[in-house]
């Protein structure tokens, strides 16, 4: 069982509040949930909807079919409405006629409740009553959203109350889900919540940065929660500011971050070299959106692979990640900063507007396994009597690093090239073994393999092979079960780890497929460039999107079938 619901209208109607709140309650029912959110790049007026899908199995892709749209204006009525499906049902205004409205005048119940603006939560009310959910659950959920105003509280109680009521009583059967009383102690978050839970679970103590969206999230996320948890989170005054905090964060031995957009990334990328050459650990969060410049601020993309692959002037090893899901945050914010840590190196995490502000049903994480060492030296193992050497020269180099004031012993780094103890040279010989130091680092880092493995999906030499990365992970996925049952079947390769990519495995993978196909959210398809410098393997064809807004279900089956041919 699952149902589409769409909930639209003007920004600044509280359409996500109604839409975070459905969620909730739904998870909190013993189902489960997923939310996108669209937006336009303003605070009033304009044309923005959340779209939620609820059922009794989790259900993450992002899909055009609309069950139920409950609109707050008449144009959310006419550029949406079209896309109800054939038994859908319209809430909304009643401007026009309209063959899908049921006789809910959502208007006219908000200022019955005593507050006109508890339009969304009258929806809410509808939704929940078409869907036939615990009324108690529905009036907890929202007394704790809006219980620190005891006016506010009341007029939205009674809003809610009065949707409910006209919900039920217009409410077709197929849309009452059945419930559960356990939730299995599931969580309801949003893709910035998962990643600041991982970082904050990886040890994050500092955190510096200045807001972008859509990345303002974690720094809002972490800020709130940082007296608590005891860490320092601070609004740099611009991006270059930030980078250079978290560089000397790091120094001083915290785990330290950053969390920025395309733009803001840009002016980071000398302090990204200068953690290249302190050989300093740092996780740089990117929330990808469109570009170039400006472009579409509250939109999606896949846009900065090459970005982050190619910043900072000169040679030095890095990490490129990319989660693929909303609990697939929380791990990778985790392992981050331990894989930050013994490597030494920046860590780039490539998140996206669609992932950001996604929220979804997710089972408890498991935090067992996630590593609790730090990698820094003992100050006793180091020799008596001797200069502690911060760049000393190692096999594979990576020198033991030692936070200041940890010990008697002198910690200097420098942006210049330095010696074995960092203080700066001009001596050729050193430049070459300081240079070497940091390529062996490197093939060290490509030495350790996946760190974080991909997906394999029915990969096999008969069948073509699509790869992908990132947000578009379940939404592909999904589309792969819908085709299968329409008997197109094809191997599916997802990833997580973009770089270093280990050359002999994903070569035989994709080798393997009879052919090739890349599915990637940009204009000129980043991945699928990348794939052939390092495995020499081409890519026949490629399915990309190009406006902002989310690979669906629908669009990857259509072309697909297409491609596949």
């Amino acid at each position: 069982m699952e149902v589409s619901i769409r909930i639209a209208g003007a920004a600044g109607q509280g359409i996500q509040t109604a839409a975070e709140l459905l969620g909730k309650i739904v998870t909190r029912s013993g189902l489960w949930a997923s939310c996108v959110n669209d937006a336009e790049s303003r605070i009033r007026g304009g044309l923005n909807f959340s779209h939620l899908r609820l059922g009794d199995r989790p259900r993450e892709g992002v899909s055009e079919r609309i069950d139920g749209l409950l609109a707050l204006t008449q144009r959310a009525v006419d550029e949406l409405a079209g896309g109800l499906a054939a038994d859908g049902v319209l809430v909304g205004p009643h401007d026009r006629p309209h063959p899908h409205r049921l006789a809910i005048d959502l208007e006219d119940l908000a200022r019955q409740s005593g507050n006109p603006k508890t339009l969304a939560v009258v929806a809410l009310g509808v939704c929940c009553g078409l869907l036939g959910l615990d009324r108690s659950l529905v009036e907890a959920a929202v007394r704790e959203r809006f219980g620190s105003s005891p006016k506010l509280a009341e007029a939205n109680h009674r809003a809610i109350q009065l949707g409910m009521d006209a919900g039920q009583a217009a409410a077709p059967d197929r849309f009452r889900m059945a419930q559960t009383s356990d939730s299995a102690h599931r969580l309801w978050l949003y893709g910035h919540e998962a990643l600041s839970l991982g970082a904050v679970a990886g040890g994050v103590s500092f955190v510096a940065g200045y807001p972008m969206s859509p990345s303002t999230s974690i720094l809002t996320d972490l800020s709130e929660w940082s007296r608590a948890l005891g860490m320092v989170v601070l609004q740099a005054e611009d991006e270059i500011a930030a980078i250079n905090m978290v560089a000397g964060a790091s120094y001083a031995g915290a785990r330290a971050m950053t969390a920025t957009s395309g733009g803001g990334f840009c002016l980071m990328t000398e302090g990204v070299s200068l953690l290249g050459m302190i050989e300093q650990p740092a996780v740089i969060v990117i929330g990808q959106r469109p570009g170039p410049a400006t472009g579409l601020p509250t939109r999606t993309a896949q846009n900065d692979l090459h970005l982050a692959l190619h910043a900072g002037h000169g040679s030095f090893p890095r990490l490129i990640l990319a989660p693929r899901d909303v609990s697939d945050g929380f791990e990778m914010g985790a392992r981050a900063f331990d894989l930050a840590e013994r490597f030494q190196i920046p860590v780039f995490v490539l998140t996206d507007q669609q992932l950001q502000d996604a929220q979804a049903t997710v089972a408890p994480f498991e935090t067992g396994s996630l590593p609790g060492k730090r990698h820094l030296a003992d100050p006793s193992s180091l020799l008596e009597g001797q200069p502690y050497r911060r760049f000393a020269l190692t096999p594979d180099g990576i020198s033991p690093q030692l936070a200041p004031g940890a010990s008697p012993h002198l910690v200097v780094v420098d942006s210049d090239e330095h010696d074995e103890t960092g203080h700066m040279i001009e001596s050729a010989a050193l430049a070459t073994a300081m240079a070497e130091k940091r390529i062996a680092r490197e093939r060290t880092l490509a030495s350790a393999g996946w760190l974080f493995p991909p997906s394999l999906l029915d990969i096999g030499p008969d069948r073509p092979l699509v790869v992908s990365w990132g947000s578009s992970f379940v939404t592909l996925r999904e589309a792969k079960e819908e085709l299968a049952r329409e008997g197109f079947a094809f191997g599916h390769l997802h990833l997580r780890q973009l770089w270093p990519l280990p050359r002999t495995e994903l070569g035989h993978w994709l080798r393997q497929g009879s052919q090739l196909l890349v599915v990637e959210n940009n204009p000129q398809g980043q991945l699928e460039h990348l794939l052939p410098r390092v495995t020499e393997r081409k890519v026949n064809r490629a399915i990309r999107r190009l406006d902002g807004r989310p690979l669906t279900v629908e669009q990857l089956v259509r072309d697909l079938k297409e491609n596949l041919r």
